[in-house]
């Protein structure tokens, strides 16, 4: 099973434990226990706020999507 994680609000990175951007760490985890819960049998578990980058590439949205994330991007651009 792979869990796809979005940009989360933990200290592991520099400036994302205090990045608008990030998913709050305890919604995350909410969510992904609901996702394992509801879908045990799932090969890939994605919490809505990943969607948008996991599918940027096959909707045609690559560039768009790499320009919001740059300019959220806490470590500059």
């Amino acid at each position: 099973m792979e869990l796809v994680p979005p940009a989360v609000r933990t200290s592991l990175l520099p400036g994302q434990d205090s990045s608008e951007f990030a998913m709050p760490l305890n919604e995350f985890v909410a969510e992904v226990v609901a996702l394992l819960e509801s879908q045990p049998d799932a090969k890939e578990i994605q919490v809505e706020n990943v969607k948008f980058l996991r599918h940027a590439e096959a909707s045609g949205n690559y560039d768009q999507v790499v320009a919001v994330l740059n300019a959220f991007d806490p470590h500059g651009n």
